[in-house]
């Protein structure tokens, strides 16, 4: 079967985990007023899912070298779909939390064994645009969620929404089971495993090129599950809330197509990379400054395209400073150490809404995005000593 078949599979499966990833987005303020709680627990809850999916990358990235990435990639759908079926049917706060936090343990399985599995179907020079169109691919799915499950939440209700999104996944997990049946399983030696792991773990230019690209992963935590509450914080009804906030998803799908084509042909990597990461600082600081809409929807537009290119810009160093059996691995570390301080981030945003105002917490996350900036020098020292000479 054709290589573009294959890989269009791991990318609509790639939309649907994001759809379940931020169809909480929308829910917020119904689980909110139906469990009776306030912001601060909204933050933990938020946390739980970043929880799963931070504490589990290493576990997915070592049974994805020990069973074979499309083994485990396939397995971590099938438990993202009843994980948020399980969400759908938990009728107190205790049991929603269990269910993301499981959510986020599944959507660890899946990531990076899936775009390892990208590399073994599409050609290694098409391979950074299709690192592009997968990180788009989220941003498809996740706006769907959005302003989909918006819609869902207002006229169902937030439990038969999250059902909904399970039944989805399994569709298209049965889906790639049957396009991707020819699909190399890759494994490595395990003899070998856990000594070749631990070098990648060791690795600091692992923990530098995540530290570097951290803007990507602020402006995507903030924004994708916080965003929607803030606009309706200022009067905006729910659903005209979600679907601005979509705005901000659904164009990081051209972010990350048009990302993937100009990192592939730029000679000025770090440059760009260094100009991504400080412009989408500067305009998640700029957020608690607009008020205008047509202004604001400029902003989100820029900061959606921005987010997504960085993404793209990281997992592909990641991809070129690994060997082919540990890609894996590698952009599961990446992706646990973003993770790491995307789970504390909600709970920090949330906090300094409720203790000071949203304008100090907008702030905030700009900063936070902009102080790793000068690690990007690291980062090409490093790939430079790795004799990157493409980098």
């Amino acid at each position: 079967m054709d290589y573009r078949a294959r890989a269009a599979g791991i990318h609509a499966a790639r939309a649907i985990y994001a759809l379940n990833w931020m169809d909480m987005a929308p829910a917020l303020s119904y689980i909110k007023s139906y469990l009776n709680i306030n912001i601060v627990y909204i933050g933990f809850l938020v946390s739980a899912f970043y929880l799963g999916i931070s504490v589990f990358q290493i576990l997915g990235g070592y049974l994805s070298s020990r069973i074979g990435d499309k083994n485990i990639s396939f397995i971590g759908l099938f438990l993202v779909g009843f994980f948020a079926i399980a969400s759908g049917l938990s009728s107190n706060f205790p049991e929603l939390i269990v269910s993301r936090f499981f959510a986020g343990f599944s959507a660890a399985l899946f990531f990076s064994p899936a775009l390892s599995v990208l590399a073994s179907i599409v050609p290694e020079d098409r391979y950074t645009f299709h690192i592009g169109a997968y990180n788009g691919s989220f941003n498809l799915g996740a706006g769907i969620g959005v302003i989909g499950w918006g819609y869902l939440d207002m006229y169902l209700n937030y439990r038969t929404a999250f059902i909904i999104a399970g039944i989805i996944t399994f569709v298209i997990l049965f889906f790639n089971v049957f396009i991707n049946r020819e699909t190399e399983n890759i494994k490595s030696n395990r003899s070998m495993i856990l000594k070749d792991m631990t070098h990648v773990i060791l690795s600091p230019l692992i923990f530098i090129i995540a530290l570097a690209s951290i803007a990507s992963m602020v402006s995507e935590t903030i924004m994708g599950q916080f965003f929607v509450y803030y606009l309706e914080s200022r009067g905006i009804p729910p659903i005209n809330a979600s679907s601005i906030s979509s705005i901000y998803l659904f164009i990081g799908f051209a972010g990350g197509i048009l990302g993937g084509l100009h990192f592939s042909r730029t000679s000025k990597k770090f440059m760009t990379f260094a100009l991504v990461n400080m412009i989408t600082g500067f305009l998640l600081i700029l957020i608690s400054f607009v008020y205008n809409y047509l202004l604001l929807t400029f902003i989100i537009i820029i900061l959606g395209m921005l987010t997504v290119y960085g993404f793209s810009i990281s997992y592909t160093f990641g991809r070129y400073i690994s060997r082919r059996d540990m890609v894996s691995v590698t952009l599961s570390i990446i992706n646990l150490f973003q993770l790491l301080i995307a789970f504390i981030l909600p709970v920090i945003f949330s906090g300094i809404v409720h203790f000071y105002n949203y304008e100090y917490a907008w702030m905030s996350m700009g900063i936070i995005s902009i102080v790793f900036i000068p690690l990007i020098y690291m980062v090409k020292h490093g790939l430079s000593k790795r004799n990157a000479s493409a980098y």
